[in-house]
């Protein structure tokens, strides 16, 4: 994977599986990673651990099927 320095990435569904994943590798190549989810738990660990290992990451909880709440994660980016 490139290097993702200086980028900001956005991931939903970040809270497990494929989306936690990305966020997970996108972090460790240097990309200021936005998680979003409706498990804010989930979300807390996801930001614990990428910072633990030196990244950059912030959570926001969402509900992508939520109009406010998909705004309000964009704004949040």
């Amino acid at each position: 994977m490139s290097d993702m320095n200086g980028k900001v990435a956005l991931i939903t569904g970040a809270s497990s599986g494929i989306g936690r994943a990305t966020a997970e590798l996108f972090a460790a190549n240097g990309a200021k990673v936005v998680v979003a989810a409706r498990r804010q738990d989930e979300l807390d660990s996801l930001v614990a651990e990428i910072e633990a290992q030196g990244g950059q990451a912030t959570a926001i909880q969402t509900d992508v099927a939520v109009a406010a709440d998909v705004e309000r994660m964009v704004a949040h980016a």
